[in-house]
């Protein structure tokens, strides 16, 4: 079915912009067979905490890039580095999510912190931050949920770069099962990524012993 838009030419302006994607209907959550929910906003902000690479050239930091952040893990470099590009600061407990071509699902909890190290995020990264003093890390799979993506996917605009923006985001509506069972999920969500940590430190441990065995050989 088309979608029309009828606009009279006093509403017509430098802020208006006529493309499909902006009122394509799968921008909004489809929620009619659910119950209630909680509207995102009302439960995190995004924040800007910016480090620049003109006031801070000298300043080293555990960079993170979009690669980093797969399916709700955080790959945090083993080493810091010396700033190259300007960064997000992010902090444990926090939930980002790339804006950059959501369908690669660059979605990821803060779980650590590396102590008074700073952890630098590319400035593609929306960083949602609790309002509440409690766990988001529910949001991780609720923003890998298909009704999520869904959104993401029909909000994205520009064809070399497609990004959608933060209004699509923070609009989103949060199940009321879900909301209700939040620390439930968080609890699990956690749980799991202190696993993964824990292998992957295993595994990091292994691999080194290998390698001074095959040099000895």
């Amino acid at each position: 079915m088309a979608i029309c838009i009828r606009k009279t030419t006093s509403e017509l302006g430098p802020h208006f912009i006529l493309t499909p994607e902006r009122y394509n209907p799968k921008r909004h959550m489809d929620l009619s067979h659910l119950d209630n929910g909680v509207v995102l906003s009302e439960i995190v902000t995004l924040v800007n905490e910016t480090i620049t690479v003109k006031k801070s050239c000298d300043v080293f930091c555990y960079q993170i890039n979009t690669s980093d952040a797969l399916g709700g893990y955080l790959r945090i470099p083993p080493q810091k580095e010396k700033i190259n590009s300007n960064k997000k600061l992010l902090r444990k407990g926090d939930v980002i999510i790339s804006r950059l071509r959501p369908y690669l699902r660059q979605v990821a909890f803060v779980d650590a912190d590396k102590g008074t190290d700073i952890i630098g995020a590319s400035t593609e990264f929306y960083v949602l931050r609790a309002r509440a003093p409690e766990s988001i890390a529910y949001l991780v799979p609720f923003l890998l949920s298909e009704p999520a993506q869904t959104v993401f996917a029909n909000s994205v605009e520009g064809s070399q770069h497609p990004r959608f923006k933060e209004e699509d985001l923070l609009r989103l509506i949060i199940p009321k099962s879900v909301f209700d069972d939040r620390r439930m999920i968080s609890h699990r969500i956690e749980e799991a990524i202190k696993y993964y940590r824990e292998y992957e430190t295993a595994l990091d441990t292994e691999l080194k012993r290998m390698n001074e065995r095959m040099r000895r050989s």
